[in-house]
Formats: structure tokens, sequence, C-alpha cells
């Protein structure tokens, strides 16, 4: 079997060897999805009608009121209201579960790029909010970004023009990624970022989410800041050369490096044992009961044994209020109040700065975003709209930053979590923004009692779940010998070529933070790859008929069968798939990487329809 075909049977959706991420889905997290919707068809308008139950706008979810006829009198809108928020229930719990698992998250993103805390919490309900409003991928959740965060490093400790430091030139530098998304919208290359080679996503996510695993260590580790430096976040000073590239070794800057460890070491015990319940019950809960949501219990168990037995004798772990709460003093504050000062646009220095880390932060959104809509792609078994799922982050960068935000991606975890708990609509994606509104200046007194590791362990459940351990496998089996390998099943039979890329990506991603160029590369080289396969394969197949001209073979049944000098029959030993390959699954092949080149390139609409998971 052609190695493209085989990693994408190595995928995995809802115990299924189609083209699908490799995930454990939860059925019973939540409630029933069907009482979501009847199950019709919708048009997204860009030439895909696939879109059923979740895979709807923003405005077809609320418009309870309004459709099929207009509610008449408060006792009729009462009763519709009603009836929708039971109806999206699941919707509703899935959005309060991300985002209390984003605020810790975004935290950590907004440490490493040396910002305070109000930055990450600010991207997560800008861009999640937008890019619902303008109808992008519904299921994908867009937050702070990981590998933006070790661009932005280096950005924000830049000496700019003596007095002014580069975390003021910030905002200028993710509203300028902002309007690139939105001009690559425009030049096609929407159809890019729903075509990713499959070598590329699997290599990713599989980074993801080691980096997510390492990310969990940042919780058992002191909190960098003063209240002090949370306070005057935006007034520190650079020292370093503007454009001096640095090599930031990403999965030590997720593990917290140069951090301590919190004291006493039994608070680093109780934080294992509380993050291991919680996988616990996120893993198998749903397995025992249908009727309760696994990660809400999981969250209140947790408290309770935060709150009832640890502090009780003196062990206490580590609340969200102590990572540097859910608290945002003015959220709606611009870049134009006196708390900043905007560095000049007059300056050709700091333009260079704008376009110097403006195109690589574009790239790495760009890159991350693809790879979340892929995976949310196969997760639902839907093609998403690549153009609104651009237009959407680029609006969402640039109100990102005129409010003092670091920008947003889409997220793979966050998106697989949202997945788990049935948050599969752009009503479930808008509510994650709104309720992070809430948490952030309102409802923090109460966000930031909920331990840590609750959401550790939420995290590590969903990671178990989407990391590719068939990827693995595979990578194992390349050094088997050829005949051996002939005799594997077929998501266990790779080429070789796809898991070097596939390791490639994944250690570009856990070494460097500059790897953004690396993957744009990577890509272009994948898709030459798979046009000259395609030229190969056609050149194999004319090799195959004059073989079989020359010896005057037949098909006899699976078995090559040889006419000798003798005139008699002989039956060869070996099939003709084994021999010369499948031809009939040859064609299928090509014609399958013929339709993702064009596909990818934006030629032509795409040719395969695939339907929302009911």
């Amino acid at each position: 079997m052609d190695s493209v075909s085989a990693l994408s049977n190595s995928f995995e959706t809802n115990g299924n060897d189609d083209d699908g991420i490799e995930v454990e889905r939860d059925d019973n997290i939540c409630f029933d999805k069907a009482k979501f919707s009847a199950g019709e068809d919708r048009s997204d308008g860009y030439g895909d009608s696939t879109y059923t139950h979740g895979v709807e706008n923003l405005y077809a979810d609320l418009s309870c009121l309004c459709l099929p006829t207009c509610a008449k009198g408060p006792r009729e809108i009462c009763s519709r209201t009603g009836g929708w928020m039971l109806a999206n229930a699941d919707q509703f719990i899935s959005s309060i579960i991300v985002a209390i698992s984003l605020i810790p998250e975004s935290i950590s993103y907004a440490l490493i790029a040396g910002l305070p805390p109000s930055a990450g919490l600010q991207s997560c309900w800008i861009t999640n909010i937008i890019t619902a409003m303008i109808g992008g991928r519904p299921g994908m959740v867009t937050s702070a970004s990981g590998l933006t965060a070790l661009l932005l490093h280096r950005l924000i400790q830049t000496d700019t023009v003596a007095v002014e430091s580069g975390i003021m030139i910030l905002p200028y530098v993710i509203i300028f990624a902002g309007i690139l998304h939105c001009i690559a919208s425009f030049l096609g290359l929407g159809r890019l970022i729903s075509s990713f080679p499959p070598a590329v996503v699997v290599g990713m996510v599989n980074a993801m989410a080691l980096l997510i695993l390492a990310l969990q260590c940042r919780y058992v580790k002191e909190f960098p800041l003063t209240n002090e430096e949370m306070e005057n976040g935006w007034s520190m000073d650079g020292s370093a050369p503007a454009l001096e590239i640095s090599w930031n070794i990403s999965l030590f800057s997720y593990l917290g490096e140069g951090l301590e460890w919190i004291a006493p070491t039994l608070s680093i015990v109780i934080f294992g044992i509380e993050a291991a319940i919680a996988f616990v019950i996120c893993t198998f809960l749903p397995k025992l009961t249908t009727s309760l949501p696994a990660t809400l219990v999981s969250f209140m168990v947790i408290v309770a044994v935060e709150f009832g037995l640890a502090r009780q004798f003196g062990a206490g772990t580590p609340l969200i209020g102590d990572y540097g709460g859910a608290k945002v003093e003015a959220p709606w504050e611009t870049i134009f109040s006196s708390n900043y000062t905007l560095p000049s646009l007059a300056s050709w220095e700091n333009w260079k700065l704008i376009l110097g880390y403006g195109f690589p932060i574009f790239m790495t959104q760009l890159t991350e975003t693809a790879i979340a809509l892929n995976v949310v792609d196969r997760l639902d078994e839907s093609h998403g709209p690549g153009f609104l799922v651009l237009i959407g982050q680029g609006l969402a960068n640039v109100v990102s930053g005129f409010l003092g935000g670091m920008g947003g991606s889409g997220v793979v975890n966050m998106s697989v979590l949202a997945d788990r708990t049935f948050g599969t609509t752009c009503l479930s994606t808008f509510m994650i923004g709104l309720v992070m509104f809430i948490f952030v200046t309102w409802g923090y007194p109460i966000i930031d009692f909920i331990p840590l590791s609750a959401v550790s362990g939420i995290s590590i459940a969903t990671v178990w779940s989407f990391i590719q351990w068939r990827s693995m496998v595979a990578t194992l089996t390349t050094c088997l010998p050829n005949k051996t390998r002939d005799r594997l099943p077929p998501q266990y039979h790779v080429a070789r070529l796809d898991v070097i890329i596939m390791l490639l990506v994944t250690t570009a991603c856990l070494i460097v933070d500059v790897a953004t160029l690396l993957f744009f590369v990577i890509n272009i080289g994948l898709f030459v790859f798979a046009a000259t396969r395609i030229f190969l394969r056609q050149l194999k197949e004319q090799e195959v008929e004059l073989v079989e001209e020359k010896n005057d073979e037949v098909v006899d049944g699976d078995y090559l069968v040889e006419v000798d000098d003798e005139g008699s029959k002989t039956n060869d030993d070996r099939t003709l798939g084994s021999q010369f390959g499948d031809l009939e699954e040859a064609q299928k092949i090509d014609q399958l990487l013929l339709d993702s080149c064009t596909n990818t390139c934006g030629l032509f609409p795409a040719t395969t329809e695939r339907q929302h998971l009911s």
C-alpha cells in the first residue's frame, strides 16, 4: 500500500480506520448530541454542503426566536428560549470546561513570551468571540499560541530605539500579522491550510502533545512574577539587540527552565495524585455512566480533595489564583490609553521590527491553525471553510493587538477537548470567549480557587486521546526488512521518507523557536514530492504493461500465470499485487494524490464529501 494511504490509515476516528485523528471519543461526557439538531444539511455558502448538526454558523444557532416563525408573546419566548438552552446544554457545559482549562495555559504562554498574564487572557476571549462571529471553523478553539510565544520572547527583550522596549511594539506586530492573515485568505491560502500533508499533521500533533505534557511542570514551579511586575508588565525595558537570532529550545521553555519547584515536596506529590485522579475520572467515568460529564465531575472531585483533605493537613497545591489569577483589570482598554507608550511608526528601525517579526509570527500562526483545522476536520468528518478561518483569525489578531493581547491561532488540544465534550459548533466557540470574558472581569474570585491539578489531569487525558500512538509504532517498523514490513497491517506500513519527515517536524517543534520557515520549506517540498510520486507511479504502470506484453502474462484469479516455451502454464507463488502492485489501488492512490495537490494549490474544488458525525 502507498505510504500516504498508510499514513492516513494510521489515523483513527471513533474506532474507525478512516482518515481521521486517533481520538478515543467519550460520547457520554455530556448530553445526547442528537438533541441539538434534527440533522438537516445546511450549506456554508462556500461550495461545501456537508455541514450537519454542530457544523453551522453562530447566527443559525441563535435563531430559535425567529425560525420557523417569530415568537409571539412572553410565554412563547420563554418556552423557545428554555427549549433552546436545554437542546444546547452540552455546548454550554463544554464552553465552561474549555474556558477554565484555557486560563492557566494562556497564562503560561504569556509568561513564556515575557508578557503579563493579562495578554494571554485577553487573546483567548477576543479570538474565540470574533472567529465565531465571522463564521470560521465550528468546534475549533483559538487561543494564545506557545510557538508564537517563543518568537515573541525575543521581541519582548529587544531594545528598539534606546528608550522604547520591544514590548511596546508588540501590538503593531500582532496587528500586522492579522492583516497578513486577511490578505492570505484572498490569495487562496485557505485551501492550503485545509490540505496539509499527513506526515506534517502527524508530526506536529505529536510535538504539540509532548509540549502540552511538558507545560504541566510549570504548574508545580514558583510563579515568576511579583504583583508589582504584573501591574507594570507593559513598562519593562529590553536590552537585547533587535534582530539577533537566538536558539531557545522549545521544550525547555515549556518546562519552565530556571524556575524553582514549589515547596514542600509533599505538595508536588499531592499535585500528582490529584492530577492522576482527574485523569482517571476523565478516562473511565464515561464507560461507567452516561448521565454525568466526566470533566465537570473531575473539577468538583479535585476541589473537594484539595480543600477537604490536602489543605487540612497543610499540603495544599497551587490554585489558579496562585498562578497569576484570572483577573484582567480593564479588558476593554486599548493600546491608545495612557498605560501604553507606543513607538513612532515614522522610524524605519521600528518598521524593520514589525516586518521582521510580523511575517514569522504570521507563518507560525498559519501553521498552527492549519494543523488544528485538519485535526477538527478529521474529528468531525467534515471540511472546514479555510477562507473564513483565515479571515476570522486575521480580524481576531487585529482586535487582539488593539486591546493589548498577544494574538492567537487554532490550538489542537483545546479543540480536541471541545470535541470530546460535544462543543462542535460556532455557538460553543462563541460561548468559550463569552465565558472567558465573564471570568476575567467578574468571575475570577471563584475561578481562582480551582486547583491547577484538576486542569493538569484533564489536559493529560486530552493529550492521551489525540497523541498518535500508531505513528510511533510505524516509526519502529521502518527498521524492519521490507519482506517483514510487507506482512504488517497497512496502518503500520509507512514509507520511510514519510516517517523521516514526521520525525523532522516533531523534532523541529521540540527544539527550535524559529521552526516556522522550516515548516514552510517542508510543506513546499512535500507538495513537489507528491506530484513527483504521481509521475513515477505512472511510469511504473507503463513498465508493468511492457513486462506483461513481453512475457505473455495473463491473470488467473489472484495469481500470475505465465506461458513457458513448451506451452504449459506455471503459477508464480507471488500475487500480482506483491510483484507489481495492485494497479486498481495504485490508480485510486494517484487520484487521491492528485486531488490533494489540486485542492492544496486551489485549482479545483474538493471532490470528497465527508459527513459530520451524527
